[in-house]
């Protein structure tokens, strides 16, 4: 294909981009279909043997021994969930290679992989071993292959329907589970006509959960945490359905059809830094924080609404600790603002709706098309990421303590939408709220009816005259301009001053039109010179003139960085110094925000019987009881309720159910968060109802899950013909917006949009161990966070320097990654922790990491059995807790931090050890949970094997590497304390 160079209308004037043909319609159904296989053939996959944590115990059933755990603990309910049909995923693999890509051959799967087991389905059994009866679920992978094979040609509802009635007529009060998965198993296989050798010797595998009693209540009912049927299919079709009718796939079409953007361009470069902080291009409201936001993260934020202002992706790069949440609230803040510009144009709020005849029921009300545009959606594969960012929004802590005594919005509604999640932090307001599963949905329902029904959500003591909130907030916006006129005039006066100064020690005193050139621009400053065009005058009463006028506009903006002096400044220190505003600009930003929250809350008090109308309706919306004419009317129900609440979340998994009245393209705002990990299949249907789309991640943090193997994903690539970029095990939503974004750079040989660089969180080593393994030397720790670990450092000493703890260990079995050894130096430092209170708490702010499940699973299994001696006479149910929230796989610590992480290597086997360590993303994301020391467990000579890519595990300095006794000394040391202590 030609390779020409095009220019970007609208974007950096330096920046060239490769101009590449725009992928077809054809190849985009392609795309689709094969994301559609690639869930359709992406197994569950069964939990390993013997694998063991506070609340869940497995078992791998191979003969007739009883797989039952004890049940003998009285404060626990328990559920037992039998998986039946037990099938070898490697045999399954080679089944669909053959079938697909017969000349590519079996690679097998990666070495992580090995000895995974999918199942045709479960069943559940209560805790006094008793089958319950309509507890089956069927699996559709076993169903989907034997198709494949070409093995069955009956539908997937009649193979349910066999299962059923087999289940159904083996049901008696005295069944015996395991009888009932051995027939089950026989009914399966003979009912799709599998070959035998894909059945695996394990009859069956048996996972029991367990809850504790609190306070004397039972607990929910258990719920089996593996997901059985996958939503994506379905919308992937319909996504390529509506792409053949025609229908505008929103912001998606963009990541589905845009050529690749990369070039040499830099969005890191002082000439575009400067050039993006220009005044005028800052928002007009910001988050009301105490602090600014570092160069690169207002650049973000300017060419977020440079780039994406009538629609389109923009993507955003963030380390780990780079403030990528930090700069999020600086959009959602100005979203906000923008629509208080448009309630600001209101004489009487009632007139922005208008009734809809209701056929005898209570009305509805249209709301103003102006007002459809600002909902803000934020959508995660993480359910807890979605969910702890609009439950952080609302605390009080995420206001700047100046701006707490000054704002507050809805009191009663954030204060019961809080409570409905259990979240005892003070709100200051009710800005967001997680939505996505039915649990969520209700809570928030029911927070909404006790506000409409004890008359709180319109208490007038909260509602401001709508007059007197539209004079404020007209007042506020106009002091923003007034400062950013401030600006330009001061721009203009220094630069004038510079020419003037230049040219006159060029050429002395001068008259006539030279004269008149330069004076020009310091008239335009309002420096009041009288020009006369054959004048002859010294230049200097004029710079003096100048210079005071510079000082009165200083004295107005308070702290200003020039251009000049950021550029004047050390690489360091520029990445640090925000150009373009001044304290005072900052001040007044936030302060416009404080405005649009009252004017927003005015707006709905005086609007109030038609907001309360609109409100019932989004109710019955949300709750799945809407009438056809209300679905009619959802736009106008979620644009109302987002006047309320105006940011909302969900996961992709339950995205549909939630906005599934959004046709393409017409959700306003929907942000991305952790978007490194989302594949890209699972998010392209909320980008897809989405009108904007803000992409923000890390592409050098953890890669999307996806339980597909390597060898299956090429075969279904080779099939459907799809490049790499569109690959599941090879790509991401972020890389895929980071493919077409062309503002940005190229850092560790791959293009990513908008970095960020100025780093919060890790101290010393962690943070240049992360910075030369995964981002080239690019970010800069922070001042501020160099003078906090030493604040720190003399209220909290640490145990000492972070350190690789070499410890020489050999696993029980061949193919186990667990040692015994790495486990019992863990087990040390924990201990010594707990002991010297290392942390201002019961148990320690401490995590144990691994990049491998049965290294997890090990470490729990150890601490469980040495608890006592561990933990004293802590009740179980906090020591479980503990154990299961702090010690893991690197996975489950994705945006998680701790003060101190003991990361535990574990494995001996080459290929595992060349799995952890072919790219940068698992090590990175392990070594920046640790805000403070970081102490790595492990064989250096089994995990050091290339310098030239391994280099992180040199350390910095030459007090890294220690042994097994010398750390046992280090952590022996210090002394013993015993204070009260309370519990985290």
């Amino acid at each position: 294909m030609e390779d020409t160079t095009t220019s970007l209308a609208g974007t950096h004037p330096n920046l060239r981009v490769p101009g590449r043909a725009q992928h077809s319609r054809e190849e985009v159904l392609r795309t689709l279909k094969y994301w559609e296989h690639v869930e359709r053939y992406s197994a569950p996959i069964a939990e390993d043997d013997g694998e063991r944590s506070g609340d869940v115990a497995v078992s791998h059933i191979v003969d007739d021994k009883d797989p039952w755990p004890s049940t003998a603990d009285t404060s626990r309910v328990y559920r037992h969930f039998v998986r039946f049909g037990i099938a070898a995923l490697r045999e399954c693999d080679k089944l669909l290679i053959r079938r697909w890509s017969p000349e590519q051959g079996a690679h097998g799967r990666d070495p992580v992989e090995d000895g995974q087991y999918t199942f045709a389905g479960t069943f559940a059994v209560s805790g006094k071993r008793a089958v319950e009866k309509g507890s089956l679920v069927v699996n559709r992978f076993l169903y989907d292959l034997a198709v494949t094979l070409e093995c069955t040609t009956i539908t997937f509802s009649d193979y349910a329907e066999i299962l059923a009635t087999e289940f159904k007529t083996r049901v008696k009060p005295r069944s015996k589970p395991l009888a009932i998965a051995e027939a089950l198993t026989h009914c399966a296989y003979s009912a799709l006509q599998l070959p035998t050798d894909i059945q695996a010797t394990v009859k069956c595998i048996v996972v029991t959960r367990s809850k504790v009693f609190i306070d004397g209540n039972r607990p929910r009912k258990i719920q089996d945490a593996r997901v059985f049927s996958s939503v994506y299919p379905n919308l992937l079709r319909q996504m390529a359905s509506d792409l053949e009718n025609g229908v505008v796939m929103g912001a998606a079409w963009d990541l589905l059809t845009k050529p690749v953007a990369m070039s040499d361009f830099d969005a890191s470069s002082d000439e575009t830094i400067l050039e993006c902080l220009q005044t005028d291009k800052y928002p007009s409201a910001r988050w009301p924080s105490d602090f600014s936001l570092s160069p690169q993260q207002q650049v973000a934020v300017n060419e977020t609404f440079s780039r994406v202002a009538e629609g389109g992706t923009f993507s955003i790069n963030g380390p780990p600790g780079t403030g990528k949440t930090t700069l999020l609230m600086d959009v959602i803040a100005e979203v906000i603002s923008r629509r208080a510009d448009v309630l600001h144009s209101y004489e009487d709020p009632k007139s922005a709706f208008a009734p809809v005849a209701a056929n005898g029921n209570s009305p509805q009300y249209r709301i103003d098309k102006p007002l459809h545009d600002f909902l803000v959606v934020i959508a995660s594969t993480n359910n807890n990421a979605v969910a702890n960012l609009t439950l952080e929004l609302p605390r009080q802590e995420k206001l700047g303590e100046s701006y707490r005594n000054s704002l507050s919005y809805l009191p009663k509604l954030a204060e019961s939408l809080m409570a409905q999640h259990r979240v005892a932090a003070e709100p200051w307001g009710a800005i967001s709220v997680p939505l996505g599963n039915r649990r969520n949905r209700d809570r928030c329902a029911a927070s909404v009816i006790d506000a409409l029904d004890d008359g709180s959500l319109f208490d007038s003591r909260n509602a401001t005259a709508w007059n007197v909130a539209r004079d404020r907030y007209a007042a506020a916006k106009e002091a923003v301009g007034a400062l950013k006129a401030t600006h330009r005039r001061l721009n203009q006066l220094m630069h004038a001053t510079e020419t003037f100064g230049s040219k006159y020690t060029d050429v002395g005193p001068w008259s006539g039109p030279a004269r008149t050139s330069v004076a020009s621009p310091l008239s335009s400053g309002t420096l009041a010179i009288q020009e006369s065009a054959t004048a002859t005058i010294l230049p200097h009463p004029i710079l003096a003139r100048a210079s005071e006028q510079i000082e009165c506009a200083l004295e107005e903006l308070g702290n200003v960085v020039t251009p000049a002096e950021y550029l004047n400044a050390e690489p360091r220190c520029r990445a640090q110094m925000l150009v373009g505003t001044s304290s005072a600009l900052e001040r007044a930003r936030a302060e416009l925000f404080v405005a649009a929250m009252k004017l927003h809350e005015s707006f709905v008090f005086h609007a109030r019987n038609s907001i309360q109308a609109n409100l019932i309706g989004w109710i019955k919306l949300n709750s799945g009881r809407a009438s056809t004419e209300l679905e009619a009317l959802a736009g106008h129900l979620w644009s109302t309720f987002s006047l309320l609440v105006p940011v909302v979340s969900s996961t992709f998994c339950s995205f549909a159910n939630v906005f599934g009245s959004f046709e393409r393209g017409t959700i306003p705002w929907l942000i991305v968060d952790e978007a490194g990990q989302a594949c890209s299949h699972h998010a392209i249907d909320a980008v897809s109802r989405a009108k904007r789309a803000i992409i923000v991640g890390d592409p050098f943090q953890l890669e999307p899950i996806s339980t597909i193997s390597n060898s299956v994903d090429r075969a279904l690539a080779a099939k459907f013909d799809v490049g790499t970029e569109f690959r599941c095990k090879s790509s991401s939503l972020q890389t895929l917006a980071d493919r077409i974004n062309p503002f940005g750079a190229v850092r560790n040989g791959r293009w990513i949009g908008a970095p960020l660089r100025v780093h919060r969180r890790c101290v010393e080593p962690m943070f240049s161990i992360s910075n030369g393994m995964a981002y080239e030397h690019s970010m800069v720790l922070a001042d501020e966070t160099l003078d906090h670990e030493a604040r720190q450092n003399e209220r909290r000493p640490t145990f000492g320097p972070s350190a690789w703890i070499n410890v020489v260990g050999t696993a029980e079995t061949a193919n186990d990654f667990y040692i015994p050894e790495e486990g019992a130096v863990a087990t040390h430092v924990i201990s010594r922790h707990i002991a010297n209170r290392h942390s201002d708490r019961e148990l320690p702010d401490l995590f144990v990491i691994t990049p491998f499940r049965k290294v997890a699973v090990g470490l729990k299994l150890h601490l469980l059995q040495n608890a006592t001696e561990l933990f004293g006479d802590l009740p179980p149910v906090i020591v479980e807790e503990w154990i299961d929230h702090s010690i893991g796989t690197v996975h489950s610590f994705q945006g998680r931090e701790a003060e101190t992480v003991l990361l535990v290597l574990g494995a001996k086997r080459v290929d595992s050890i060349e799995w952890a360590l072919s790219q940068p993303n698992i090590m990175n994301v392990a070594v920046t949970r640790a805000r403070r020391r970081l102490y790595v467990v492990g064989n250096r000579a089994n995990w050091f094997q290339k310098e030239s890519r391994d280099r992180w595990m040199l350390g910095t300095d030459s007090d890294w590497l220690i042994e097994e006794c010398e750390a046992r000394s280090l952590f022996d040391s210090q002394p013993q304390r015993k204070p009260r202590l309370r519990v985290v």
